[in-house]
């Protein structure tokens, strides 16, 4: 089904069919559907008591993955930022 949707939405689009003026609105549009999303989890997750006598036990254990996650992913975007930049340099000066 989400592939289907995805299919429609870009076969609109490519028809012409999306005015310019919702194209951009898309953004903001995007973000709402995002908040009410993550509002919605955050309500299921409430309302499951089993979570919720959980969350110490998973809380250490969730922070813990989620910096490491997020200081490993800056140091490799850091990493490949330098790196490309490096040999997209040197491609210009050869050119």
């Amino acid at each position: 089904m989400y592939l289907l949707l995805l299919i429609v939405g870009g076969f609109l689009s490519y028809r012409g069919v999306v005015s310019q003026k919702l194209f951009d609105k898309l953004e903001h549009i995007q973000l709402i559907c995002l908040f009410i999303l993550l509002f919605t989890m955050g309500l299921r997750i409430g309302m499951d008591d089993r979570v919720i006598n959980a969350f110490l036990k998973l809380g250490v254990h969730a922070t813990f993955f989620a910096l490491v996650s997020v200081v490993f992913s800056v140091l490799m975007v850091w990493i490949l930022r330098k790196t490309l930049l490096k040999i997209l340099t040197k491609k210009a000066v050869r050119s």
